[in-house]
């Protein structure tokens, strides 16, 4: 029996977007300018945008690599 584990990269970068996106709030002061907090939201939406598309990715290919290899009885035809 094979066993192959993944690293979920999509699931920690949709967690670094969240610390990216919350990052103003936590640590700026509140009248710091809109410019130095639309650089956190560019780059959080980036990084979520890439975690979403890894996620969706990593359930493609797991579920064709798995085909292969699961029972080749019940295999479609």
């Amino acid at each position: 029996m094979k066993t192959s584990t993944t690293f979920p990269l999509g699931a920690v970068l949709s967690a670094a977007a969240a610390l990216v996106f919350a990052t103003p709030t936590l640590f700026l002061p509140p009248d710091a300018h809109a410019s130095v907090k639309l650089v956190f939201i560019v780059v959080g939406s980036i990084l979520f945008a890439i975690g979403v598309i890894r996620v969706r990715s990593e359930g493609r290919t797991r579920k064709q690599s798995d085909a292969g290899t699961a029972n080749p009885e019940l295999a479609p035809e």
